[in-house]
């Protein structure tokens, strides 16, 4: 990467690189593939009512809400699921390939997000192709993290909690 490259817009730039880094999904990175990942995102404001992914769509992007607030829907549910606004990252796994979202994301209130698209994340696996052995196992730490956390909702003793449980566990 060169610095042509990074003054580009250097304060948004700079603004998305330091994001990145505090991202568990890119954290541990070398510093010259999070740069290439900061070049490729660019951010997007969505207005109140619009949708940034719908339930059951293929959706190639990873977002990072900057500001605003958005809602989980499951598009059949009657309430929201929860409300997302700064500094969540959502949809990380769909850099990695082809997934259903399993819920819809509206933005409630004026949402500025930055997006990532998996064709640009897979041109960084390109000219890095060691750094997913790094993310796999950020994501393997995630999901153990996350299935730990909910063990406390099923009910061990009873054969259908015990089935209930992530694969990761068994």
């Amino acid at each position: 990467m060169n610095s042509s490259v990074e003054s580009k817009q250097p304060s948004e730039y700079q603004d998305t690189l330091q994001i990145l880094m505090e991202i568990p999904f890119f954290a541990g990175l070398p510093l010259e593939a999070l740069k290439l990942i900061a070049y490729f995102c660019r951010r997007e404001t969505f207005k109140p009512g619009e949708f940034l992914f719908r339930e059951d769509e293929v959706d190639p992007s990873a977002y990072y809400v900057l500001s605003g607030t958005g809602t989980l829907l499951l598009e059949q549910a009657p309430a929201p699921l929860q409300t997302i606004s700064e500094g969540r990252f959502i949809g990380g796994l769909s850099l990695l390939g082809d997934m259903k979202r399993l819920f819809s994301l509206r933005a409630e209130q004026q949402l500025v997000c930055i997006v990532l698209t998996r064709e640009k994340f897979r041109k960084t696996l390109d000219q890095f192709p060691n750094i997913i052995h790094k993310i796999m196992e950020t994501v393997a730490a995630e999901v153990y993290q996350w299935e730990k956390g909910c063990l406390h909702q099923y009910d061990l003793s009873c054969a259908g909690g015990k089935m209930s449980i992530g694969v990761s566990l068994l």
